[in-house]
């Protein structure tokens, strides 16, 4: 059953994320921008469940980033940010510098 549940919860988010990449496309983002957002977003809603972030995650993933590469940990602060605030959950993000 808890494999179902999480199942349907990651393919749940894998819509959501399709909403938010048409809705990029519909405001004229450039294709190569989606692309970028959809690899970036599917990639980490595999490791967890972007439904299920809280902002202990997003603030150990940008660390993460920023111990590879600073100019990536920006990058990734922006498109965490601007998923997050379409969701409607930019409390999550609302404390980072972009």
């Amino acid at each position: 059953m808890a494999l179902l549940l999480n199942t349907y919860i990651l393919m749940n988010m894998v819509n959501i994320i399709d909403k938010f990449l048409q809705d990029l496309k519909i405001n004229g983002t450039a294709e190569k921008t989606v692309m970028d957002y959809s690899k970036f977003l599917k990639n980490i809603n595999r490791q967890k469940s972007l439904e299920k972030w809280d902002k202990t995650d997003v603030n150990k993933y940008i660390l993460e980033k920023h111990n590879e590469c600073f100019a990536g940990a920006q990058i990734c602060k922006v498109k965490l940010k601007r998923f997050f605030t379409w969701a409607g959950k930019s409390e999550l993000v609302s404390h980072l510098n972009t």
